[in-house]
């Protein structure tokens, strides 16, 4: 069986190379659902809340305002209340920027709480795929760690893609994910010391 949490299950070559396709594909579809999700839906959602609050908030300050002022006239409350709504609208694009900011900045932590998940999570899994691996090939000691903190490295910057794309910085980081390729390949192409290489 191809995709499986026992360790002693033994993995080819192309059970590995399965397993890392999908792992990366299942993973970085959570982390930018996740990511998007938690710097473009809530924050936008709280945006449009607190703007309405804002223009709310005007809006009956200024109609207060023009009813105060027109005591012993005519008081045209039709025109006085467009007025405020206009007046309440200004007041919350002038407040755009800051009420943007604050509420990214609420849901932020939030966003990189799931990506270490994320993260966590494919790590482990490739981690438990390349064990199984390495048994395969009957490989330990060094050669299987250093491919553990390769499988680490690209677990990390897979999940992490949507931050670092969000920043313009994938193309600095991109070395990371080379590397922990780089990494894992002596065992996850290790030829067997047998010809019967079978695909569990």
């Amino acid at each position: 069986m191809t995709f499986s949490l026992d360790l002693t299950k033994p993995l080819s070559r192309v059970g590995f190379l399965v397993n890392l396709v999908f792992l990366s594909v299942v993973f970085s579809g959570l982390s930018w659902l996740s990511f998007g999700y938690m710097t473009h839906t809530l924050p936008q959602g709280a945006i449009q809340a607190e703007e309405r609050a804002i223009a709310q908030k005007a809006q009956d300050q200024a109609f207060t305002k023009a009813k105060s002022a027109a005591k012993g006239k005519a008081f045209d409350e039709k025109s006085a209340l467009a007025e405020a709504k206009q007046a309440g609208l200004a007041a919350a694009a002038k407040e755009h920027d800051k009420t943007k900011h604050h509420a990214e900045a609420l849901w932020a932590p939030f966003a990189i709480f799931l990506l270490i998940i994320s993260a966590i999570f494919f790590a482990g899994f490739l981690s438990i795929a390349l064990q199984r691996r390495a048994n395969e090939a009957a490989k330990n000691g060094l050669l299987v760690f250093i491919a553990h903190l390769g499988a680490w490295a690209l677990a990390t910057f897979i999940a992490f893609e949507p931050f670092l794309s969000h920043h313009g910085l994938t193309k600095a980081w991109s070395v990371v994910g080379f590397a922990g390729l780089v990494l894992m390949l002596p065992i996850a192409t290790w030829v067997e010391d047998y010809a019967d290489d079978h695909g569990h």
